[in-house]
């Protein structure tokens, strides 16, 4: 490595004419090159693509600020609008109508002016040549100057960020700074051309006025059934006859088991009834029967003749036979005769048996009370089982109808909120608000950034040294003398111990 800069250097040293004149060729022609280049001037600007503009357009109906109900209409910048704006601004159609609006700079008159047609001219006869040859369409003053202020113009998007970055470079900084500064206004103004259509915003009301027509209808019908079946709230309804229906049921099966009771107490009342007097008896008196006191002694005196009678007559005497049957017969009457006779006697009622009774009585009657509240509790529990299915029936239609109003009222809030977010935005463009700003208007360039007179004086003389140490070796290579100790030793392999200068 050692003996190969020693090498360069020698050769450097001995070929120092050779170098020189070649890195003063090359360093006048880049010194020329950059003398003679017309000075660039770059003009810039940065636009700030942002949603505050959509956060603006708030509607009437977006009052409950939840997820589905936001309070304001928010649109992210995405990637894709970042790029869709970068590759709008510089488009052909806005550079046409940028430059429609202003004049083309004459630079005629000017050195740079007439270099720069020169260099122009001679880099356009290869395609002139070519559109000649195969005779395609000759392009007109104005396309041509589209494509060539196309050529000079370039946008980016600043990474990590909502900033477009345009720059336009020209030979005039007015000229330049002018252009860019009508191509935003382009812009700008297409943006509003794009987003302010009145016919959406008439769309949308007559769209709205037809659905608010629609709801109206949708209403009555809702109306015309609540005023028919009595349902106005259907769910407070069902819920109060399900509670009321509860509270029958509850209280009927509380008579079922009253009634059972009583009806148990009724059968046990009965039964003591049955088992107790009603009647006591208070006091008795009772006489001697006078008529048996009057038929003894003469049943004596018929048992007296007898006897005296069978002393003389035989016992199967007519005589014997009939005072025998007289007195068979006042015997048989003592025989069925109570010697004592029942002049008076006293009764009275039965305590006992009236507090049974009057217990029976009022059972009687609760059972009877019962039984007719049952009957009663029954037909209300019939009556409202039926309005309870009346009401689910009707509660079918009521429901459907209330459907169909939350949907005609969904449907025309939507069109109602889309038109007052295109009359929100016809009023934003007219006053020129968008959601696309100009963070930094084009600036008037004061330093042309080309050429680098700096870096081409340092590249030129980097250059001039290669090219002068290239045609050194060049030389070197061509003459047939051995002048290096290393070209010796490369050349015979041996390691040199010194060389003998040349006598002039």
């Amino acid at each position: 490595m050692e003996k190969q800069v020693e090498y360069w250097i020698e050769l450097i040293f001995r070929r120092g004419a050779t170098v020189s004149r070649v890195a003063a060729v090359v360093m006048g022609i880049v010194v020329a090159i950059t003398l003679v280049t017309p000075p660039v001037y770059e003009s810039k600007a940065k636009v700030l693509i942002q949603d505050s503009r959509a956060q603006l357009l708030v509607s009437p109906g977006l009052q409950s600020n939840s997820s589905s109900q936001p309070s304001a209409v928010s649109y992210p910048v995405t990637e894709q609008d970042l790029n869709s704006e970068r590759d709008l601004l510089v488009s052909p159609y806005l550079v046409a109508q940028a430059l429609a609006r202003i004049d083309w700079p004459d630079a005629s008159g000017t050195w740079s002016g007439l270099i720069s047609k020169t260099l122009a001219a001679l880099v356009s006869l290869p395609m002139l040549g070519y559109q000649t040859l195969h005779r395609t369409p000759a392009l007109t003053d104005q396309a041509r100057r589209i494509a060539n202020v196309s050529k000079h113009l370039s946008s980016w998007v600043i990474r990590r960020s909502n900033l477009i970055e345009v720059s336009f470079t020209a030979h005039d900084p007015k000229w330049a700074q002018t252009f860019l500064s009508r191509l935003i206004d382009q812009y700008l103004d297409y943006h509003a051309g794009l987003s302010n259509d009145p016919r959406a915003m008439r769309f949308f009301e007559t769209q709205a006025q037809l659905l608010k027509e629609r709801l109206q209808r949708s209403e009555e019908t809702l109306r015309a059934l609540e005023l028919q079946t009595g349902i106005t709230d259907l769910a407070e309804q069902r819920r109060k006859l399900t509670e009321e229906l509860a509270a029958l049921e509850d209280e009927l099966n509380d008579t079922h088991a009253e009634l059972a009771a009583t009806n148990s107490e009724v059968e046990l009342l009965k039964e003591q009834s049955r088992h107790t007097p009603q009647l006591l008896t208070k006091e008795t008196r009772q006489e001697q029967n006078l008529a048996l006191q009057q038929l003894k002694p003469e049943v004596l005196r018929l048992e007296a003749e007898r006897a005296e009678l069978l002393s003389r007559y035989q016992s199967s005497s007519a005589r014997i036979r009939q005072i025998e049957a007289k007195l068979s017969a006042a015997k048989s009457i003592l025989e069925h005769e109570n010697e004592l006779e029942i002049k008076e006697s006293s009764v009275t009622l039965n305590p006992v048996w009236i507090a049974v009774d009057t217990s029976l009585k009022q059972a009687q009657a609760k059972a009877a009370s019962l039984k007719a509240r049952e009957a009663a509790l029954q037909q209300q529990i019939a009556a409202v089982r039926q309005r309870v299915g009346e009401l689910i029936n009707d509660g079918v239609e009521i429901e459907r109808a209330q459907r169909q109003v939350e949907a005609d009222r969904e449907v025309y809030l939507s069109y109602i909120r889309k038109g007052e977010e295109a009359r929100a935005s016809h009023g934003l463009n007219q006053s020129k608000i968008f959601n696309v700003s100009v963070a930094q208007p084009p600036s008037t360039p004061l330093k042309p950034v080309s050429p680098n007179v700096p870096l081409n004086l340092a590249v030129g003389a980097l250059l001039a040294l290669v090219l002068g140490c290239g045609a050194a070796y060049w030389e070197e290579w061509r003459d047939p003398k051995v002048y290096a100790l290393a070209a010796i030793t490369q050349l015979t392999g041996l390691d040199s111990i010194g060389a003998i200068p040349e006598e002039e």
